[in-house]
C-alpha cells in the first residue's frame, strides 16, 4: 500500500512541478491503523549522520584514521529494566507533552551506530529504532452512523532529556544523545570534543519526532483504496474482515509540501593547536501510515486526528493524493499524455522539414577495400621468398 501512494505522490508531483527532490529522514515513522482499535506496534525511525573533517591534520586524525567500527544493541522494555524505565519517560511525555490518552505498553530499542574514518576525515552514523506497543489511541469507536476517530497527536513526541539505556557491550549509554557513545567508546575523541564548540551540537537529542505534528495531517497525502482487503487473519486460513484501505505519507517533495530540503549544522572548532570542521547533516522528517476504512486528516482541538468509515464514500469523488479526486488525477495523466502527443508531432514535423531543405546532391564517397589475407598465408609468402 505504501508504495502504491509513494508512486502515485512522485507522479503527480512530476506533473506538478516537473521535479522531485531527493527524500532523506531525521524520523522516518510508518504504522497502521486497524478499524478496531487494537494495540498496533508504529516504528520510529531516528538517524543522523555527523562528519569530522581534519584534513589538516591533529590528533583526532591520529585517532580516527583507518577507524571502522560498529556499535549495535538491541532490547525491550520486558527484558530490560532500563528499557522500561524509558517507556514510562516516554508515556509521561505523551501524557503532558502532547495531551494523549494513548499509552506505550511495551517497548523495542534497536540501537546502531557506524564510525568510519580516514586520511580526510571521519563519519560517524546514527540509527536509532523505537518500536513501541500502542493502546488507547482510539477516540472515539462508530455506532454505524458516525466514524470512528483516531488520536495521532501520540507521534510527535520530543525527548530532550538523557535516555540511558544499561547495555551488557556498551555500558550505561545515552542513546538519545549523539556524542554519548563517544564518550562510552572513543574517550580519546570526547575528551578532544569536550568543551570545544562540536559539544554543543553534538548533544541535541536525536529521539525528536515533533516534525510529524508540524506540519497539518489533513494537508498529508492520501490515497484511498477502494479495493478490499482481507485483514491478516485471512493469510492464515481464517475468515478475514474486508477493509478498504487509506494511506497517508509525509515527506515528499512536491507543489503543496515545498521541498524537502537537507540542512547542515555547520561549525568550525579547535582544540589546542589542531583545527577542526563539524557538520551534521539534517534531513527531512517521513512519515507513512495506513488506516483502515475511507479516512481523512483532521484536528481535535488543535491536535491531529484520522477519522475513517468502514466503507467507501457514496460521492463520485474518490479522494486519492492531496485529497484530490480520482478523476482529477486521471484528468491530469490525460493531459500529460496529450502534452507529450503533441511534442512527438511537432518534433516529427521539425525533422522532416528539415529533411527536405538539407538535401544533398553531392556524390556518394568512395571506399577503397583491402584484401584480407588468413593468418596461414604468411607461410606461403615466405616460402616463395
Amino acid at each position: 500500500m505504501t508504495k502504491r501512494l509513494l508512486l502515485a505522490s512522485a507522479v503527480l508531483s512530476l506533473l506538478v512541478i516537473g521535479t522531485v527532490s531527493p527524500i532523506f529522514a531525521t524520523v522516518d515513522f510508518n504504522a497502521y491503523l486497524p478499524i478496531s482499535g487494537t494495540p498496533i506496534t508504529p516504528e520510529f525511525k531516528f538517524t543522523k549522520n555527523v562528519e569530522i573533517d581534519y584534513s589538516n591534520g591533529g590528533k583526532l586524525k591520529d585517532l580516527l584514521n583507518g577507524k571502522n567500527e560498529t556499535y549495535t544493541f538491541s532490547g525491550t522494555a520486558s527484558n530490560n529494566p532500563s528499557i522500561k524505565s524509558l517507556m514510562e519517560s516516554l508515556n509521561t511525555l505523551l501524557a503532558t507533552q502532547r495531551k494523549t490518552t494513548a499509552t506505550f505498553s511495551d517497548l523495542k530499542v534497536d540501537y546502531q551506530v557506524q564510525v568510519n574514518g580516514d586520511a580526510q576525515g571521519a563519519t560517524i552514523d546514527y540509527r536509532v529504532v523505537l518500536t513501541p506497543t500502542l493502546t488507547g489511541y482510539m477516540l472515539y469507536k462508530s455506532n454505524g452512523d458516525t466514524p470512528t476517530v483516531f488520536d495521532m497527536s501520540w507521534m510527535g513526541f520530543n525527548m530532550t532529556d538523557p535516555a540511558v539505556v544499561s547495555t551488557s557491550n556498551l555500558g550505561n549509554l545515552d542513546i538519545n544523545s549523539p556524542i554519548g557513545i563517544i564518550q562510552n567508546e572513543l574517550p580519546d575523541v570526547y575528551n578532544i570534543l569536550k568543551g570545544t564548540a562540536a559539544q554543543g551540537p553534538l548533544s541535541i537529542g536525536l529521539l525528536d519526532a515533533s516534525p510529524l505534528v508540524g506540519y497539518p495531517i489533513e494537508k498529508w497525502n492520501t490515497l484511498f483504496d477502494p479495493a478490499y482487503t482481507l485483514s491478516d487473519a485471512a493469510g492464515l486460513g481464517y475468515n478475514g474482515t474486508k477493509v478498504a484501505v487509506t494511506s497517508f505519507a509525509y515527506g515528499q517533495s512536491d507543489l503543496y509540501q515545498g521541498s524537502m530540503k537537507i540542512a547542515n549544522i555547520d561549525v568550525d572548532f579547535t582544540s589546542g593547536s589542531d583545527k577542526y570542521h563539524l557538520t551534521i547533516v539534517e534531513r527531512a522528517s517521513s512519515g507513512t501510515l495506513d488506516a483502515d476504512g475511507h479516512a481523512n486528516g483532521l484536528e481535535v482541538q488543535g491536535d491531529p486526528a484520522i477519522s475513517t468509515t468502514v466503507g467507501a464514500s457514496t460521492n463520485g469523488g474518490t479522494a486519492t493524493a492531496q485529497g484530490l479526486s480520482t478523476m482529477t488525477i486521471y484528468a491530469m495523466a490525460g493531459f500529460a499524455g496529450i502534452i507529450a502527443v503533441g511534442i512527438f508531432l511537432w518534433s516529427n514535423k521539425k525533422m522532416k522539414d528539415a529533411a527536405k531543405r538539407g538535401v544533398d546532391n553531392s556524390p556518394p564517397p568512395t571506399y577503397q577495400y583491402e584484401t584480407r589475407k588468413h593468418w596461414v598465408d604468411k607461410f606461403d609468402e615466405e616460402k616463395k621468398e
